[in-house]
Protein backbone atom coordinates (compact mmCIF):
# COMPACT_ATOMS: atom_id res chain seq x y z
CA UNK A 1 0.00 0.00 0.00
CA UNK A 2 1.21 3.57 -0.76
CA UNK A 3 0.54 6.19 1.67
CA UNK A 4 1.21 9.79 2.60
CA UNK A 5 0.09 12.15 6.06
CA UNK A 6 -1.53 15.30 6.20
CA UNK A 7 -1.95 16.31 9.66
CA UNK A 8 -4.36 18.84 10.05
CA UNK A 9 -5.36 21.10 13.23
CA UNK A 10 -9.35 21.58 14.77
CA UNK A 11 -10.64 24.27 13.97
CA UNK A 12 -13.83 23.86 12.92
CA UNK A 13 -14.22 23.07 9.66
CA UNK A 14 -12.26 20.79 8.33
CA UNK A 15 -9.29 21.53 6.57
CA UNK A 16 -8.26 20.52 2.74
CA UNK A 17 -5.03 20.71 1.30
CA UNK A 18 -3.33 20.34 -2.51
CA UNK A 19 -0.34 17.77 -2.41
CA UNK A 20 1.76 17.07 -5.16
CA UNK A 21 3.42 13.62 -5.25
CA UNK A 22 5.34 11.89 -8.14
CA UNK A 23 3.92 8.76 -7.16
CA UNK A 24 0.48 7.16 -8.43
CA UNK A 25 -2.43 6.65 -5.98
CA UNK A 26 -6.58 5.51 -5.80
CA UNK A 27 -8.64 8.37 -6.60
CA UNK A 28 -10.12 9.62 -4.97
CA UNK A 29 -6.94 11.02 -3.07
CA UNK A 30 -8.50 11.34 0.47
CA UNK A 31 -5.86 13.12 3.18
CA UNK A 32 -5.25 11.18 6.53
CA UNK A 33 -5.60 13.84 8.85
CA UNK A 34 -6.09 14.59 12.30
CA UNK A 35 -7.61 16.95 14.77
CA UNK A 36 -5.98 17.32 18.11
CA UNK A 37 -8.16 18.06 21.04
CA UNK A 38 -6.37 19.76 24.07
CA UNK A 39 -9.12 19.27 26.73
CA UNK A 40 -6.46 20.37 29.47
CA UNK A 41 -4.17 22.46 30.38
CA UNK A 42 -0.47 21.79 29.28
CA UNK A 43 2.87 22.40 28.66
CA UNK A 44 4.67 21.54 25.55
CA UNK A 45 7.52 22.65 23.94
CA UNK A 46 6.20 26.39 24.10
CA UNK A 47 6.72 27.94 27.08
CA UNK A 48 3.85 28.45 29.65
CA UNK A 49 0.62 26.70 29.93
CA UNK A 50 -2.05 25.68 26.83
CA UNK A 51 -5.35 27.18 28.67
CA UNK A 52 -7.06 26.69 25.34
CA UNK A 53 -8.61 23.50 23.67
CA UNK A 54 -6.09 23.38 20.33
CA UNK A 55 -2.75 21.69 20.19
CA UNK A 56 -0.36 24.03 20.43
CA UNK A 57 0.96 25.53 16.91
CA UNK A 58 4.65 24.98 18.40
CA UNK A 59 4.37 21.76 19.42
CA UNK A 60 5.35 18.39 17.89
CA UNK A 61 3.89 15.31 18.49
CA UNK A 62 4.71 11.55 17.69
CA UNK A 63 1.86 9.91 16.02
CA UNK A 64 1.71 5.77 15.55
CA UNK A 65 -0.56 3.68 13.24
CA UNK A 66 -1.06 0.24 12.32
CA UNK A 67 -3.42 -1.47 9.31
CA UNK A 68 -5.37 -4.56 9.88
CA UNK A 69 -8.60 -6.18 8.04
CA UNK A 70 -12.16 -7.31 10.02
CA UNK A 71 -12.50 -5.57 13.31
CA UNK A 72 -9.99 -4.21 15.93
CA UNK A 73 -8.56 -6.83 18.11
CA UNK A 74 -5.35 -5.57 20.20
CA UNK A 75 -2.37 -3.86 18.74
CA UNK A 76 -0.54 -5.39 15.84
CA UNK A 77 -2.55 -9.00 16.90
CA UNK A 78 -5.83 -8.20 14.14
CA UNK A 79 -5.63 -10.35 10.80
CA UNK A 80 -3.48 -8.51 7.78
CA UNK A 81 -1.93 -5.97 10.53
CA UNK A 82 1.21 -4.28 10.08
CA UNK A 83 3.26 -0.48 10.33
CA UNK A 84 1.26 1.73 8.59
CA UNK A 85 4.36 4.26 8.88
CA UNK A 86 7.32 3.45 7.48
CA UNK A 87 8.69 4.37 10.14
CA UNK A 88 6.36 3.25 12.66
CA UNK A 89 6.42 6.68 14.51
CA UNK A 90 6.43 9.52 13.08
CA UNK A 91 6.54 13.23 14.24
CA UNK A 92 4.11 15.64 13.48
CA UNK A 93 4.86 19.22 12.80
CA UNK A 94 2.75 22.65 12.08
CA UNK A 95 3.48 24.13 8.85
CA UNK A 96 0.58 26.85 7.91
CA UNK A 97 -2.73 25.78 9.22
CA UNK A 98 -1.98 22.01 9.78
CA UNK A 99 0.44 19.41 10.98
CA UNK A 100 2.62 17.50 8.64
CA UNK A 101 4.95 14.70 8.28
CA UNK A 102 7.93 14.44 5.81
CA UNK A 103 6.08 11.90 3.80
CA UNK A 104 1.70 12.48 3.01
CA UNK A 105 -0.09 9.80 4.44
CA UNK A 106 -3.70 9.04 2.36
CA UNK A 107 -6.24 6.53 3.62
CA UNK A 108 -6.02 2.71 2.22
CA UNK A 109 -7.90 1.45 -0.11
CA UNK A 110 -11.19 -0.52 1.22
CA UNK A 111 -11.13 -3.50 3.13
CA UNK A 112 -8.51 -1.92 5.34
CA UNK A 113 -8.58 -0.24 9.05
CA UNK A 114 -6.21 2.05 10.69
CA UNK A 115 -5.68 2.24 14.39
CA UNK A 116 -3.99 5.15 15.91
CA UNK A 117 -1.99 6.17 18.89
CA UNK A 118 0.45 9.35 19.85
CA UNK A 119 2.28 10.79 22.62
CA UNK A 120 3.92 14.58 23.09
CA UNK A 121 5.99 16.09 23.09
CA UNK A 122 8.02 14.27 19.81
CA UNK A 123 11.34 14.96 21.19
CA UNK A 124 11.83 14.68 25.14
CA UNK A 125 14.26 16.85 26.54
CA UNK A 126 16.16 13.87 28.18
CA UNK A 127 16.08 11.27 26.12
CA UNK A 128 14.79 7.97 27.63
CA UNK A 129 16.24 4.70 27.52
CA UNK A 130 13.66 3.44 24.97
CA UNK A 131 9.99 4.97 23.27
CA UNK A 132 7.71 1.75 21.94
CA UNK A 133 3.99 1.96 21.44
CA UNK A 134 3.79 -2.15 22.44
CA UNK A 135 0.44 -4.08 23.29
CA UNK A 136 0.05 -2.87 26.70
CA UNK A 137 0.35 1.09 24.72
CA UNK A 138 2.88 3.21 25.24
CA UNK A 139 5.86 2.41 27.47
CA UNK A 140 8.95 5.26 27.78
CA UNK A 141 11.41 3.69 29.92
CA UNK A 142 13.72 6.24 32.09
CA UNK A 143 11.56 8.92 31.65
CA UNK A 144 13.53 12.16 33.78
CA UNK A 145 12.19 15.61 34.97
CA UNK A 146 14.41 18.65 34.77
CA UNK A 147 14.96 20.80 37.70
CA UNK A 148 14.33 24.17 36.14
CA UNK A 149 10.67 24.71 35.58
CA UNK A 150 11.51 26.03 31.97
CA UNK A 151 13.20 23.25 30.75
CA UNK A 152 10.37 20.54 31.45
CA UNK A 153 7.68 19.48 29.32
CA UNK A 154 4.39 17.98 29.78
CA UNK A 155 4.43 14.37 29.04
CA UNK A 156 1.23 13.09 27.58
CA UNK A 157 -0.14 10.26 25.70
CA UNK A 158 -3.47 9.77 23.80
CA UNK A 159 -6.03 6.29 23.45
CA UNK A 160 -6.01 4.69 21.09
CA UNK A 161 -8.34 5.31 18.07
CA UNK A 162 -9.30 2.29 15.91
CA UNK A 163 -11.71 0.61 13.43
CA UNK A 164 -11.05 4.18 11.39
CA UNK A 165 -11.06 3.58 7.55
CA UNK A 166 -11.54 5.54 4.19
CA UNK A 167 -15.08 5.08 4.19
CA UNK A 168 -15.96 6.28 8.19
CA UNK A 169 -13.52 8.61 8.33
CA UNK A 170 -12.25 9.87 4.88
CA UNK A 171 -12.49 13.59 4.77
CA UNK A 172 -12.30 14.37 8.20
CA UNK A 173 -9.54 14.65 10.66
CA UNK A 174 -9.43 11.37 12.73
CA UNK A 175 -9.67 12.80 16.65
CA UNK A 176 -6.58 12.47 18.94
CA UNK A 177 -7.28 13.47 22.75
CA UNK A 178 -4.44 13.94 24.96
CA UNK A 179 -3.82 12.72 28.71
CA UNK A 180 -1.26 14.34 31.27
CA UNK A 181 1.32 11.64 32.19
CA UNK A 182 2.86 13.68 34.80
CA UNK A 183 1.39 15.81 38.09
CA UNK A 184 1.43 19.79 37.81
CA UNK A 185 2.80 21.47 41.50
CA UNK A 186 1.97 25.22 41.21
CA UNK A 187 2.17 28.19 43.86
CA UNK A 188 -0.30 30.77 44.93
CA UNK A 189 -0.49 33.72 47.86
CA UNK A 190 -2.55 36.36 49.23
CA UNK A 191 -2.57 38.47 52.42
CA UNK A 192 -4.69 39.42 55.17
CA UNK A 193 -4.91 43.41 54.92
CA UNK A 194 -3.58 46.25 53.16
CA UNK A 195 -1.45 47.75 55.59
CA UNK A 196 1.45 45.92 55.18
CA UNK A 197 3.13 44.73 51.74
CA UNK A 198 5.04 41.41 50.71
CA UNK A 199 6.82 40.06 47.72
CA UNK A 200 7.60 36.85 46.80
CA UNK A 201 11.24 37.26 45.43
CA UNK A 202 12.52 33.38 45.14
CA UNK A 203 10.64 30.39 45.91
CA UNK A 204 12.35 26.37 45.57
CA UNK A 205 11.12 22.58 46.18
CA UNK A 206 13.92 20.72 47.40
CA UNK A 207 13.57 17.08 48.93
CA UNK A 208 14.29 13.43 48.42
CA UNK A 209 11.95 13.65 45.24
CA UNK A 210 11.71 11.13 42.62
CA UNK A 211 13.36 12.28 39.21
CA UNK A 212 12.54 9.13 36.93
CA UNK A 213 10.75 6.40 36.14
CA UNK A 214 9.32 4.48 33.49
CA UNK A 215 5.91 4.96 32.13
CA UNK A 216 3.08 2.05 31.26
CA UNK A 217 -0.07 2.88 29.69
CA UNK A 218 -1.21 -0.67 31.40
CA UNK A 219 -3.67 -0.87 28.41
CA UNK A 220 -5.58 -4.43 28.34
CA UNK A 221 -8.16 -5.90 26.37
CA UNK A 222 -11.46 -8.43 26.78
CA UNK A 223 -14.04 -9.42 24.64
CA UNK A 224 -17.72 -9.36 25.64
CA UNK A 225 -20.57 -10.18 23.87
CA UNK A 226 -18.12 -10.50 20.36
CA UNK A 227 -16.99 -6.68 20.98
CA UNK A 228 -13.23 -5.99 21.84
CA UNK A 229 -12.43 -3.49 23.90
CA UNK A 230 -9.59 -1.91 25.82
CA UNK A 231 -8.93 -0.22 29.51
CA UNK A 232 -6.35 1.81 30.55
CA UNK A 233 -3.73 1.44 33.81
CA UNK A 234 -1.44 4.17 33.76
CA UNK A 235 1.40 3.31 36.06
CA UNK A 236 4.85 4.41 36.97
CA UNK A 237 7.44 1.91 38.26
CA UNK A 238 9.94 4.74 39.93
CA UNK A 239 13.88 4.65 40.53
CA UNK A 240 14.56 5.03 44.14
CA UNK A 241 16.54 8.78 44.50
CA UNK A 242 19.79 8.74 45.88
CA UNK A 243 20.05 12.24 46.92
CA UNK A 244 17.98 15.21 47.75
CA UNK A 245 17.01 17.38 44.40
CA UNK A 246 15.89 20.83 44.26
CA UNK A 247 13.15 21.93 41.49
CA UNK A 248 13.54 26.15 40.61
CA UNK A 249 10.33 28.03 39.33
CA UNK A 250 11.45 30.79 36.98
CA UNK A 251 9.14 34.13 37.95
CA UNK A 252 9.25 37.90 38.47
CA UNK A 253 9.44 38.92 41.66
CA UNK A 254 5.64 38.73 42.81
CA UNK A 255 3.61 41.40 44.52
CA UNK A 256 1.25 39.26 47.12
CA UNK A 257 -2.37 40.64 47.03
CA UNK A 258 -5.01 40.96 49.31
CA UNK A 259 -8.49 39.49 49.32
CA UNK A 260 -8.02 37.25 46.01
CA UNK A 261 -5.16 34.82 45.58
CA UNK A 262 -3.31 34.48 42.82
CA UNK A 263 -1.16 31.66 41.29
CA UNK A 264 2.78 33.00 40.86
CA UNK A 265 3.83 29.90 39.47
CA UNK A 266 1.49 29.60 36.47
CA UNK A 267 2.87 29.11 32.85
CA UNK A 268 6.48 28.61 32.32
CA UNK A 269 6.77 28.84 36.34
CA UNK A 270 4.49 25.79 37.53
CA UNK A 271 6.18 22.48 38.05
CA UNK A 272 5.60 18.74 36.19
CA UNK A 273 6.97 15.90 38.22
CA UNK A 274 6.30 12.26 38.09
CA UNK A 275 3.36 11.04 40.14
CA UNK A 276 5.02 9.65 43.84
CA UNK A 277 4.84 9.80 47.23
CA UNK A 278 5.30 12.88 48.59
CA UNK A 279 8.59 12.56 50.56
CA UNK A 280 9.24 13.26 54.19
CA UNK A 281 11.90 15.89 54.12
CA UNK A 282 9.79 18.04 51.20
CA UNK A 283 10.42 21.64 52.07
CA UNK A 284 9.48 24.75 49.96
CA UNK A 285 11.69 27.69 50.46
CA UNK A 286 10.38 31.13 49.67
CA UNK A 287 12.00 34.03 50.02
CA UNK A 288 9.88 37.20 50.24
CA UNK A 289 10.26 41.16 51.62
CA UNK A 290 7.99 42.87 53.93
CA UNK A 291 7.15 46.36 53.90
CA UNK A 292 5.52 47.96 56.93
CA UNK A 293 3.83 51.66 56.55
CA UNK A 294 3.75 51.50 52.61
CA UNK A 295 4.01 54.56 50.85
CA UNK A 296 5.43 56.86 53.74
CA UNK A 297 8.66 58.15 54.88
CA UNK A 298 8.02 55.48 57.83
CA UNK A 299 8.51 52.52 55.34
CA UNK A 300 10.58 50.00 56.43
CA UNK A 301 11.65 46.49 54.47
CA UNK A 302 12.77 43.65 55.64
CA UNK A 303 13.96 40.85 53.41
CA UNK A 304 12.73 37.20 55.20
CA UNK A 305 13.94 33.54 54.00
CA UNK A 306 11.49 31.05 55.18
CA UNK A 307 11.92 26.85 54.78
CA UNK A 308 7.91 25.33 54.94
CA UNK A 309 7.60 21.72 55.24
CA UNK A 310 5.47 20.57 52.65
CA UNK A 311 3.85 18.68 55.24
CA UNK A 312 2.77 22.15 56.79
CA UNK A 313 -0.13 22.82 54.03
CA UNK A 314 -3.24 22.16 54.79
CA UNK A 315 -6.88 22.46 52.83
CA UNK A 316 -8.11 22.86 56.63
CA UNK A 317 -6.74 23.51 59.97
CA UNK A 318 -7.13 20.21 61.41
CA UNK A 319 -6.52 18.44 58.24
CA UNK A 320 -3.86 16.04 57.40
CA UNK A 321 -1.51 16.96 54.61
CA UNK A 322 -1.53 14.86 51.32
CA UNK A 323 0.58 12.08 51.08
CA UNK A 324 0.68 11.73 47.57
CA UNK A 325 0.59 13.37 44.02
CA UNK A 326 -1.42 11.65 40.91
CA UNK A 327 -1.16 11.39 37.72
CA UNK A 328 -3.42 14.45 35.59
CA UNK A 329 -3.70 16.34 38.76
CA UNK A 330 -2.85 20.11 39.62
CA UNK A 331 -1.84 20.94 43.12
CA UNK A 332 -1.79 24.35 44.26
CA UNK A 333 0.27 25.41 47.59
CA UNK A 334 -0.84 28.58 48.70
CA UNK A 335 1.48 31.10 50.80
CA UNK A 336 -0.62 33.38 52.99
CA UNK A 337 0.83 36.15 54.50
CA UNK A 338 -1.07 36.86 57.80
CA UNK A 339 -1.13 39.53 60.46
CA UNK A 340 -2.00 36.15 63.28
CA UNK A 341 -4.71 35.31 61.43
CA UNK A 342 -4.87 32.14 59.04
CA UNK A 343 -6.52 32.55 55.26
CA UNK A 344 -8.66 29.50 54.42
CA UNK A 345 -10.41 29.14 51.00
CA UNK A 346 -12.36 26.46 49.01
CA UNK A 347 -10.23 24.73 46.54
CA UNK A 348 -9.70 26.40 43.11
CA UNK A 349 -11.31 24.82 39.43
CA UNK A 350 -8.88 24.54 36.92
CA UNK A 351 -8.48 22.19 33.44
CA UNK A 352 -6.95 19.43 35.82
CA UNK A 353 -8.49 17.88 38.16
CA UNK A 354 -8.89 19.99 41.30
CA UNK A 355 -7.69 18.90 44.66
CA UNK A 356 -8.19 20.99 47.65
CA UNK A 357 -5.85 24.14 48.04
CA UNK A 358 -3.28 23.83 50.70
CA UNK A 359 -2.48 26.47 52.47
CA UNK A 360 0.44 27.85 55.36
CA UNK A 361 0.39 31.36 56.53
CA UNK A 362 3.73 33.42 57.42
CA UNK A 363 2.67 35.10 60.72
Amino acid sequence: MKKSLLIATLVGAALTSCVSESQEYPTPQQELTFGVSMLKQSRANVKGEITGKQYPVNESFMVYSIYYTGAYQGWKTSAGVGNYFANDGEAAKHQNSYWETDVVHYWPDAGYNLAFAAYSPAELPTAPTSIAQTATGLVIEDFKTEPEADNQFDLMYSARVVDKNKANNGGKEVQLVFNHALSSISFSSVKAGTDVNYQITGLTLSGKFVQQGTFNQGITGTTTGGVYTETEHPTWSLVDPTASITYKPSFAAFNVPSGTPLQFTSGTSALLLIPQTIPSDATVKVTYTKTTNPGTTNAVTLTNTIDIPLSSFKDTENSSPISTWERGKRYIYRIAFGENTQIYFKPEITDWVTVPTLVYTIQ
